[in-house]
């Protein structure tokens, strides 16, 4: 597995790369959620023998941490500085979480480049973060680890600072490339699901190609409640519009 940093604008961004391009399945970027670092998507890389890749955002991670810069727009800087530096044509991105709503951010200006996109367990909309949010994202703690440990203070008080609401529900019925949606169906998961029944229904009467893939033991963090079935899934789905 490949470390390395490439530079977006003078952000330095930590890559992880496994495999090799290949015309036989596309490359798959995976794009972390709201705090995960690079290396949460470790299993991914490791489970499937196809080329994939995952980054840290700013902030994160072994990513440089910029004084501003936490809203939508810079957040999709990083990607296309990935996507860029390693030239990547044809590509899938799987996004997780808060991660899904940059992937969104990215696949309605960009699906005629991509090949599909993976939207795990969250609704078409980059939310802004308040100013009362920071206490409880700086206490978080997850699996025992604190969440400082992944992500900057600086970082999440940008992301409240500056981040603003954005709607993508209008241009689903733009994008012309299969979706696939994994949502967690397990409601007394102490981590419950970011989908409602509504949010579904709108993927599956705005998108051309969607599906979408039921995890019955799962609440949000779908990645460790099922990662065996989670990867599986991954590979049907790039087995499937390869």
């Amino acid at each position: 597995m490949k470390s390395y940093f490439i530079d977006d604008n003078g952000v330095k961004i930590h890559v992880l790369e496994e495999g090799s391009v290949s015309v036989d399945t596309p490359t798959l970027l995976v794009v972390c959620g709201i705090w995960e670092p690079a290396e949460r998507a470790i299993p991914v890389l490791s489970g499937l023998s196809s080329h994939v890749v995952s980054f840290s955002f700013r902030g994160r991670g072994l990513s440089s941490t910029p004084e501003f810069g936490y809203d939508l727009e810079e957040h999709l800087s990083d990607i296309e500085a990935v996507v860029d530096a390693l030239k990547l044509e044809k590509y899938c991105i799987l996004g997780f979480s808060r991660g899904a709503s940059y992937a969104w951010g990215w696949t309605v200006k960009h699906h005629n480049e991509m090949s599909g996109l993976i939207i795990v367990d969250q609704p078409p909309i980059h939310r802004a973060m308040h100013a009362d949010a920071v206490p409880y994202w700086m206490g978080m703690v997850y699996q025992g680890v604190p969440l400082l440990n992944y992500m900057r203070q600086e970082a999440v008080e940008g992301l409240a600072r500056e981040a603003r609401t954005v709607e993508f529900a209008d241009q689903l019925c733009d994008i012309n490339i299969p979706v696939r949606v994994f949502y967690g169906a397990d409601q007394s998961n102490k981590i419950p699901s970011n989908l409602e029944r509504e949010d579904i229904d709108l993927y599956e009467s705005a998108l051309t190609y969607f599906s979408k893939v039921e995890f019955s033991k799962s609440g949000h963090m779908i990645p460790d409640d099922e990662p065996e079935r989670y990867i599986e899934e991954v590979k049907l789905f790039l087995g499937a519009i390869q």
